[in-house]
């Protein structure tokens, strides 16, 4: 049972409800357009129509239309609906662009906008393989984002606090995460652990690389990496970790419902209210400048009882567990994509 209240790609909804959920969206602003010519002018581009999107977008108003000093005009549109429509597009008419998820983040490169922008619903991972490999859109420098991802510091004290004993925690990385191997060592020592690391390039290396690793470690730590954790792996990676007898942590309500012990996440509501918070001071700010790139700031925890148990783990009753619980309590939300 949780006590809270996440990375398997929900299936995409039907055209229809697509459809008639962006007009809902685009109609629910649709009272700025009547209103002040000085109204700011936000375009997002969002990979999927699944719901942990729209449940961002719904915040995402909800939130702009509370604390917004001047009325705000939202198109949305579909990543494959951009890269079909971009050459018409002009984004000089947005005052700012907003990246949802990886595929959004990809379709930017061929837009190449004259706006700026705000990628989120990404792993820190995504983006900087993106800048690095100079496929990232980011007109004058005048980009930032909000990852999907934890900070390593929170996740190294959550597992800490959470498995006090096992001090030899094992992640393995795949092509995306694998530029992060350094930050973990240095995480990880910086709270006296022993990290050992494993790489997998695919996800037929997945097992070949998870096994030596689970020998030789005593909790596995789940990370973000579409191409070796995903719906496809999620079972396998869980029982290979139960037959070593390794608690796993996860990154995502869904992970912790399949049987990991305990995961840490962000909602897709928490990261838009802290996006909301960035749109207010760009829009509000002269210099229309955005803050560097940043994790999560509001998270929750959820432990799986049974997983626990199953391995001789009491979590439910630990009270440094209890304590995050207590200070980051919210509703209980659907799984995310």
């Amino acid at each position: 049972m949780p006590v809270t209240r996440s990375d398997h790609r929900n299936p995409p909804w039907p055209t229809g409800l697509w459809v008639a959920a962006r007009v809902l969206l685009l109609t629910a602003w649709a009272p700025f357009a009547a209103l002040a010519q000085d109204k700011a002018s936000i375009l997002i581009v969002s990979s999927h129509a699944s719901a942990p999107y729209l449940r961002f977008l719904e915040e995402s108003r909800r939130t702009l239309r509370h604390s917004a000093q001047r009325p705000v005009a939202i198109t949305q549109i579909s990543a494959s609906q951009l890269i079909k429509d971009y050459p018409a597009a002009d984004s000089a008419s947005y005052d700012l662009v907003i990246a949802l998820g990886t595929q959004a983040a990809q379709a930017l490169q061929y837009w190449k906008p004259r706006s700026a922008v705000l990628y989120t619903l990404i792993p820190e991972s995504v983006f900087e393989r993106l800048r690095a490999s100079g496929r990232l859109a980011c007109p004058g420098q005048r980009c930032t984002a909000v990852y999907r991802d934890q900070p390593l510091a929170r996740v190294m004290q959550l597992l800490t606090d959470a498995f006090g004993e096992h001090r030899r925690p094992g992640v393995l990385l795949g092509p995306t995460s694998q530029t992060l191997e350094a930050e973990f060592n240095r995480t990880g020592e910086a709270q006296g652990l022993k990290l050992n690391t494993a790489y997998a390039g695919t996800q037929q290396d997945l097992l070949p690389a998870l096994n030596p690793l689970l020998q030789r470690s005593d909790v596995l730590i789940a990370w973000p990496d579409p191409a070796i954790y995903n719906r496809h792996t999620t079972k396998s990676v869980l029982l290979t970790a139960y037959r070593y007898r390794v608690p796993v942590l996860g990154y995502s309500k869904a992970y912790a419902d399949a049987g990991a012990a305990l995961a840490v996440y962000s909602t897709p509501e928490q990261i838009a209210r802290q996006c909301t918070r960035i749109i207010n001071d760009f829009l509000q700010g002269g210099e229309r400048t955005l803050p560097p790139p940043q994790h999560p700031q509001q998270f929750m925890i959820r432990i799986n009882d049974h997983a626990g148990r199953s391995l001789g783990i009491e979590l439910r009753h630990n009270p440094k567990l209890s304590t995050y619980v207590q200070e980051n309590d919210d509703e209980a939300p659907d799984d995310t994509d």
